[in-house]
């Protein structure tokens, strides 16, 4: 019996062998012979160090590392070890658009009864059942709270009446001093603005791609003003604060300019010839185009008109700060390469890339566009055989590569100096609908065909592992600068989430967090959330034989999934889908 290897084993003390040899007696040769004698000794044994994990680096800009604690974290991150990681927020220009001023000619604020028309039509409320709750009626445009059925979840439930296709929330990047006093939990308890756009109904709405629609198809985004305190007695309701009104049919993509866009004016008198700007958004129109425009601040509008501060604006934006548009192709999806950049896919599998800071200063500064080379795009190449679902930019403080997938099957980076050498690392038959770069770490992540969410190392572009599986297409996968955690929506109605920092040791397995799952009663009207579902692992046998016959209705689907792009509401992410029900809520875990 080998007790060195059987206490080893059950982690007991270990067994020393001290061997003392001493004379006992001599043979018949006259030698003195020798005996081993064995006496057992118990020692302690000693705590190893932890042994620092290997982290794999993709670009020279990034010289940081997520805290060691995030590995051991699972269900969502916690709000401590919040951290900006991949960005250095001090190094970013935080007025890089303080040239764009909104002047009040700029749009045009319209009657409630005018405003109104823009709006999906009129619907019968929601029911829905959250968890084991009696049904609840929630009308368009109003809110629930889900603390109210779950009290250890805070977060609300939107209906925003139409099938979302667009969302995003609005960044405020804060400077280094004021993250430390957020952290430490000294001030802040601010509002967030999350934009959302799509079609102007919910599952009768169909469009073919490539298609363009009239300009005289009125839709609208709506800007919602939700509280993101985390101290649920502190919490306000949603509402609907503001609403962009537009003749340009449907929305497919939106997203705010993630720096140097928004206006701080607080304590400080403003002239009344200009308003504050709340950002900059682009967004993908229904008619092929992109338009840029300056958001004016909800609250500075209610002041200069007088209006209550509960009543929900209805903006018309008159005057564009610019639009793109190529002939017989729609430019389908948008991205922001930092503050400078914007690249769009488009519907034919070309991508091309606009300097939109260059335009503007050319277009302010001179009152118009006199050089016409500005316009021009700075690269406009053919990337796909057919249109392209998503672009993703490497960095937002040097944006130099672009990862792009398409209906073609292919994942691909290209460097925009250089965008005739494409980089095809992936290859599957069938549609690649989405892919995410995060800033933070050394891989990029996509959803194959087996609707699984796969990560890739930049140092092996050919060995990819699992980290969340769904039973149905893979609509958006997400990613925050403050966290490790990534998040998917899929078709199947779930969204799940997962730490990425577990894949730095090659012994722990990714651990896939459902945050909810939506589904559709007998009745064909009601929909229930299902809540606190038990977390997997990310294996193989999660799919079992009859997941692959499993058919989903399609108002359970979930199509876009945000997280919030500020360190102080970085543990929120916002999730919508068909049925126009939009749920935020915090994933922090205590």
């Amino acid at each position: 019996m080998n007790l060195r290897s059987r206490a080893t084993k059950r982690h007991s003390p270990v067994l020393q062998e001290v061997l003392d040899f001493y004379p006992i007696k001599t043979n018949k040769f006259g030698r003195q012979k020798k005996q081993k004698q064995v006496n057992i000794v118990y020692q302690p044994v000693q705590a190893q160090q932890k042994r620092r994990k290997h982290v794999y680096i993709s670009r020279g800009d990034v010289g940081e590392v997520f805290f060691d604690e995030w590995e051991d974290i699972v269900l969502g991150p916690k709000v401590q070890l919040l951290q900006t990681v991949g960005v250095d927020f001090e190094s970013l220009p935080q007025n890089a658009y303080e040239f764009v001023k909104i002047k009040p000619t700029d749009f045009e604020l319209l009657q409630e009864d005018v405003g109104k028309t823009y709006l999906p039509h009129s619907q019968n409320p929601t029911s829905v059942i959250i968890g084991n709750s009696s049904p609840i009626q929630i009308h368009q445009f109003e809110t629930h709270p889900i603390h109210s059925e779950l009290p250890k979840k805070l977060g609300h439930i939107l209906n925003v009446g139409k099938s979302v296709w667009a969302m995003d929330w609005c960044p405020n990047v804060l400077s280094e001093k004021h993250l430390m006093f957020i952290i430490f939990k000294i001030i802040h308890k601010g509002e967030q603005y999350l934009a959302i756009g799509g079609y102007k109904s919910t599952t009768d709405e169909h469009h073919t791609i490539g298609q363009r629609q009239k300009d005289d198809m009125n839709n609208s985004i709506q800007i919602w003003k939700i509280d993101c305190s985390l101290n649920i007695s502190d919490a306000k309701s949603p509402h609907l604060d503001m609403v962009l009104c537009h003749n340009f049919g449907c929305a497919f993509d939106l997203q705010w300019c993630p720096y140097g866009a928004h206006d701080k004016f607080e304590g400080v008198q403003q002239q009344d010839s200009f308003i504050p700007k709340l950002g900059i958004i682009a967004i993908s129109f229904g008619n092929g185009s992109i338009g840029i425009y300056a958001v004016p601040e909800p609250n500075s509008i209610r002041k200069k008109y007088c209006l209550s501060p509960n009543k929900t604006l209805f903006v018309k934006l008159t005057n564009a700060l610019y639009t793109f548009s190529l002939p017989n192709i729609m430019c389908w999806t948008v991205s922001w390469g930092g503050h400078r950049k914007i690249a769009s896919g488009c519907t034919n599998g070309d991508i091309v890339i606009w300097n939109i800071e260059e335009i503007l200063i050319e277009k302010i500064s001179h009152g118009e566009i006199k050089n016409s080379e500005v316009t021009s795009p700075i690269q406009y190449f053919r990337a796909h055989d057919s249109c392209v679902r998503q672009v993703s930019w490497n960095s937002m403080q040097n944006p130099s590569h672009i990862m792009s997938c398409g209906h073609d099957g292919r994942l691909q980076i290209v460097d925009d100096r250089d965008p005739w050498v494409k980089n095809n690392f992936q290859r599957i038959r069938a549609y690649l609908m989405t892919a995410c770069w995060p800033n933070h770490y050394g891989g990029v992540l996509f959803a194959d065909t087996e609707n699984t969410v796969r990560y890739i190392r930049m140092e092996d572009l050919k060995k990819t592992t699992g980290v969340m599986m769904h039973h149905a297409i893979v609509w958006r996968i997400a990613a925050s600068y403050f966290h490790p955690f990534v998040a998917s929506c899929s078709s199947d109605g779930t969204v799940k989430m997962t730490n990425i920092c577990r894949l730095r040791d090659r012994h722990q397995k990714p651990i896939q967090v459902t945050l909810y799952r939506l589904s559709i009663e007998e009745d064909m009207k009601t929909v229930k959330y299902w809540d606190n579902i038990k977390s997997k692992e990310t294996t193989t046998t999660f799919m079992d034989n009859k997941a692959f016959s499993h058919f989903f209705m399609p108002e359970v689907s979930i199509q876009r999934v945000s997280w919030n792009p500020n360190i102080e509401a970085g543990s929120w992410i916002a999730s919508g889908g068909t049925l126009g029900l939009v749920r935020v809520e915090s994933t922090k875990r205590d």
